[in-house]
């Protein structure tokens, strides 16, 4: 494809064709290999600087690198200006080559080549592809090339050719070759003395070349080296052989030589008569008729197997939460798998989320009766069991699936060595330390696959003729495979019953765990086993963070909740993330699976007191007040309300700059409103939820979110007034009646503006009272009571100055604007404008700098300036959509729409106005749609 071709087995060089390449200076042949050993994957900047110098970075890295990936361009690109083979990626490049590109791409060809072909029953063909690889011109890999890139590399190639070379020896020896290999072999034992496997090559080649004694002593010189080396013994497959060589064992007679039907015998690794001899373990599972969807995972992992690395077994880790179909897709894996390993498949349940657990010793004699090892010959020991196991599967192609595995105790005495084999591990937990080939954290069925899995089951049928009901009843199942199988077949049993039916009886989340089970399936118990493995003081978190009704969990809010240290909460998060009990989508953010959110909450209920969960939930109200109070101080400078925002045990979460305000009140948006909602079942809670409420004014405000704010304002005020609590019911009020003005809907705005403004005076809330005089201006303005506006203004004024409410003073300024204009006094209000203009750019606030503008942008059209107009309302919007503030847009858009109108530029307004309908429909503000919608049609 590009006619490129780079060495890496030795000094890395690079050919198009015949003609070698310049490659220039040694850090750029490392950036070179780098790129050419990821076999067309991207590699970052920071990759490559990391394998380049590590720590110890010079000036200028990323220069550097982009230095050298040019330089490479120039050598290897026939036009540099329009690069194919080095592209640019994302943050980094990625080196196409052709599939036999690089020596190292071919050595792998050739010994997975092989590797196929002593599957096939041809050791003689495998053994001349593994002399084909051997003999590539090789040296010291990436000799000459610097970083740590390159040292690690270095020895995992020679790591790599060691193994191949093995192999061939191996494959040798079975064709009968032993006498011309002792040369070679001996060389290798006295380079390699700690060796284990190639003495064992030596020393079998020379008993068959009829030299035991020389095979006894390499034997003994094997064991004088592990001591002075490393100090251990043989393992026991070298001793294994020493006995049989001191007593003649016949079974170590030369093999036969290979019959013309060899070629055609059963695949595998050793001669087709032993193959023959022993056993051949079939033990998966039936598979489930019904397994449905993950196709793109499935073909990804096949592909995984059928190409394996060679020089390490393939281990695949699939994780996930109790009935999420982990063992479902292991079976289903890996009978597609199957034929790949001849020598046989064998499966155990190791039972972890059991109480009693399958120990690995027992295990393994499992194993070992099933490879042929007679019950009299397994040893005694759980390690000599396991070196007897690896021995075993080094020369087998063996599958091997872990069911349900608890953790790497378990684990780690019944995984393979060579890279023959291939291990299938499933689990709750996530078995940090496994290091797999590939790990999957397995999640609930995508919806059409739910769909799918419910119409084999239950009947394709049924779920065509109630489309609506079927997704209900996977949304109750919360497309968890488990509860999905479970509904499915209880509807097949019950052919009767609609599936609407069905689903009703789901609809009682309190109830819904009970109806998710049928004879020995049930949803309920499947989570419980995960539950029963947690230590007390995580069963006890995992209870109480499903307690508040929340999307999601920040770190800090579950460490409020626990009263935990941050540090101390993420520990204890962490481990339920991985028991599989916990999601965490995001750094620092958790959150639970809706099914196992109603197990914890049942378990909640019954071990924990309400005193208890009611106070986890004032815990995190009270940290949500705090840190709303100082999101507030940062986004809202200059405002009286923040410091009289009641105060509260906790200090709340430190806000550095408005960035981080706002990007705490995206994050938790949604959720600190449930928590006030929730918080309101808890008696005397009113007022610190009518503080939150309040502290949340500038976020709500920016972002038009009135509509989520109604309901949870009405409860509040409703139950400070049946306490008599004039401050909480007069703040509560000011939120409510403004957002239900901000909504267009009057009549209850002026009702409860007025009454909010009573409390607030009765209690001396001044900076409120300011706010809500502001508000009660504003439905007086929209009503046309031009008068009243001016006196309410005027009052909103004065306590803004009596309390130091700076802000307050700019927006009750910048709002009158309205009703000087209504009143035909357009100079006064182009001079309130820019004083409100100028004092908000004093306290550098940009909201009310946006606010300010467009208010100045409308005194100066009905001045008749229509461009200057045009220029301000624009430079509002640029403001605006830099901060993101969404309420400005509509009704900016519309203004300028009619400013472009009257200049005689009607595409321009027809154009903004169009906007202006798309961004009120955002916000589902009908007024000014309407308003927009009036105006395309008399353009």
């Amino acid at each position: 494809m590009t006619g490129i071709r780079i060495s890496l087995l030795g000094p890395v060089r690079a050919w198009r064709g015949d003609a070698e390449l310049p490659l220039g200076p040694a850090q750029r042949r490392a950036v070179l290999a780098m790129l050419a050993g990821a076999e067309g994957r991207s590699v970052t900047t920071e990759e490559l600087i990391d394998g380049l110098w590590g720590e110890d970075l010079p000036n200028h890295a990323v220069a550097a690198i982009r230095n050298h990936v040019s330089g490479l361009r120039s050598a290897l690109e026939e036009d540099r200006t329009a690069p194919q083979l080095l592209v640019s990626v994302g943050g980094g490049y990625a080196l196409r080559l052709a599939p036999d590109g690089t020596d190292l791409a071919l050595f792998q060809q050739l010994a997975q080549d092989a590797a196929r072909l002593r599957a096939g029953g041809d050791p003689a063909g495998a053994a001349a592809q593994l002399r084909r690889a051997l003999e590539l011109p090789t040296g010291a890999p990436l000799a000459g090339v610097p970083g740590g890139h390159a040292e690690r590399q270095r020895e995992r190639l020679a790591q790599l050719r060691l193994a191949v070379l093995h192999e061939r020896l191996e494959l040798d020896l079975e064709l009968g070759r032993h006498a011309e290999q002792v040369d070679e072999l001996t060389s290798l034992v006295e380079e390699f003395p700690l060796h284990e496997g190639l003495a064992a090559l030596l020393m079998t080649a020379l008993y068959r070349s009829g030299r035991p004694a020389e095979a006894l002593a390499t034997f003994a010189a094997t064991c004088r080296a592990l001591d002075t080396g490393l100090g251990v013994e043989p393992t026991l497959p070298l001793r294994d052989l020493h006995e049989r060589i001191r007593q003649g064992d016949p079974g170590l007679a030369a093999p036969a030589a290979p019959t013309a039907t060899a070629a055609t015998a059963p695949a595998g690794p050793a001669a087709a008569g032993q193959r023959a001899s022993r056993p051949r373990p079939e033990q998966l599972p039936s598979e489930a008729s019904e397994f449905t969807g993950r196709r793109e995972l499935v073909r990804s992992l096949v592909e995984l197997v059928e190409q394996p690395p060679a020089f390490a077994p393939t281990i695949v880790a699939v994780a996930g939460m109790g009935g999420v179909g982990k063992t479902a897709l292991a079976v289903h894996l890996a009978r597609r798998v199957r034929p790949r390993f001849p020598d046989g498949q064998l499966y155990v349940n190791l039972r972890g989320g059991r109480p009693d657990p399958m120990e690995p010793g027992a295990v393994l004699v499992h194993f070992l009766r099933s490879l042929g090892v007679p019950e009299s010959a397994v040893p005694d020991q759980l390690e000599e069991r396991s070196a007897l196991f690896r021995s075993l599967l080094a020369e087998r192609r063996v599958l091997v699936v872990l069911d349900d595995a608890r953790d790497l105790d378990q684990l780690r005495p019944l995984l393979p060595g060579s890279e023959h084999s291939t291990v299938l591990v499933t689990s709750r937990s996530s078995l940090l330390g496994l290091a797999p080939t590939r790990h999957v954290d397995l999640d609930v069925l995508k919806p059409d696959e739910s769909l799918e899995l419910l119409s084999r089951i239950a009947g394709r049928r049924r779920v065509a003729e109630e489309p609506d009901a079927a997704r209900e009843l996977l949304a109750a199942c919360c497309h968890l495979p488990l509860a999905i199988r479970i509904v499915a077949a209880r509807s097949a049993l019950r052919p009767d019953w609609s599936l609407a039916a069905i689903g009703a009886r789901l609809a009682d989340r309190r109830q819904r765990l009970a109806e998710l089970s049928l004879h020995d399936l049930a949803v309920e118990a499947c989570f419980q086993l995960s539950y029963d493995q947690l230590t007390p003081g995580a069963a006890h978190a995992f209870r109480l963070l499903a307690v508040p009704q929340t999307a999601d969990l920040s770190l800090p809010a579950a460490a409020a909740a626990l009263e935990l240290a941050e540090h101390a909460a993420l520990d204890v998060l962490e481990d339920l993330v991985h028991a599989g009990l916990l999601e965490s989508p995001a750094p620092d953010r958790y959150r639970y699976h809706d099914l196992l959110r109603l197990f914890a909450q049942a378990r909640a209920e019954q071990l924990d007191s309400p005193q208890e969960r009611a106070g986890l939930i004032l815990r995190m109200v009270d940290q949500a007040v705090a840190t709303a109070a100082n999101a507030y101080r940062t986004v809202r400078p200059a405002h009286a309300v923040a410091d009289a925002i009641g105060a509260v045990p906790s200090a709340g979460l430190p806000l550095s700059d408005r960035a981080a305000a706002r990007r705490w009140l995206d994050e938790e948006d949604g959720n600190l409103l449930a928590l006030a909602e929730q918080a309101l079942g808890i008696a005397d809670a009113h007022r610190v939820v009518a503080d939150l409420l309040l502290a949340l004014d500038p976020h709500l405000e920016a972002g038009f979110r009135w509509r989520e704010l109604i309901d949870v304002c009405r409860r509040t005020m409703r139950q400070a007034a049946d306490r008599g609590d004039a401050r909480a019911e007069g703040r509560a009020g000011y939120m409510l009646g403004g957002g239900l003005m901000q909504l267009g809907r009057l009549d209850e705005a002026e009702t409860v503006a007025a009454r909010a403004a009573d409390q607030a005076r009765s209690c001396r809330d001044l900076p409120v009272l300011a706010e809500v005089l502001n508000v009660c201006a504003m439905i007086a303005h929209i009503r046309k009571r031009t008068e009243e506006s001016l006196v309410l203004h005027a009052e909103t004024v004065s306590l803004a100055e009596e309390c130091g409410s700076t802000w307050t003073t700019a927006n009750a300024l910048a709002t009158s604007v309205l009703w000087h204009l209504a009143g035909s006094d357009a100079g006064t209000a182009v001079r309130v404008a820019e004083r409100s203009l100028a004092l908000f750019r004093a306290v550098d606030d940009p909201f009310g700098e946006v606010y300010a503008l467009h208010s100045t942008g409308r005194a100066a059209r009905v001045l008749g300036d229509t461009e200057r107009a045009i220029s301000l309302h624009e430079q509002g919007l640029a403001l605006a959509d830099a901060h993101g503030f969404l309420v400005f847009g509509p009704m900016a858009l519309l203004h300028l729409a009619n400013c472009h109108l009257e200049a005689g530029r009607p595409a321009e307004a027809a154009a903004r106005a169009d906007q202006a309908v798309t961004a009120s429909r955002r916000l589902h503000r009908q007024d000014t749609e309407t308003a927009a919608l009036d105006l395309l049609a008399r353009i």
